[in-house]
């Protein structure tokens, strides 16, 4: 069960000449979900870089199952969890509604960096209350 779900439509501007949601796009709709999903739970990402904590993505992975068309309704989920000692995964899906077909899975690897240098995501007191 996702912990977080934020919903979407499609906008005609984020078609490719096939008629069909660009693959880049995908990307940005993911990050939104993932920044919604951590101010909505107190983690301000602009306060934290002021005290020289930055959050990273290191690496993305995606699977496309199916594509999403222009005015489709659609939901991204997340979920995060720790990876060792210094990254943090979040784990999303894409899932077009009415229907729940699954759109795309996407695993994002980040870290956390202070003042330029890796930290444990756990001595951060915003990022405890995930377990990470």
């Amino acid at each position: 069960m996702a912990i977080f779900s934020l919903p979407f439509e499609v906008r005609d501007y984020e078609l490719d000449f096939q008629g069909i949601v660009n693959n880049s796009v995908y990307l940005n709709y993911l990050e939104h979900t993932r920044h919604k999903f951590m101010y909505e739970r107190g983690i301000d990402m602009t306060g934290l870089h002021n005290r020289g904590i930055d959050l990273v993505v290191t690496r993305i992975e995606m699977d496309y199952k199916l594509s999403l068309r222009s005015r489709d309704q659609f939901k991204v989920t997340v979920e995060v969890y720790p990876e060792g000692n210094l990254r943090i995964v979040f784990s999303q899906q894409i899932i077009r509604l009415p229907d729940e077909k699954l759109i795309l899975t996407a695993k994002t690897t980040g870290v956390c960096l202070r003042n330029g240098k890796p930290a444990r995501p756990g001595d951060v007191p915003e990022l405890q209350k995930f377990g990470i």
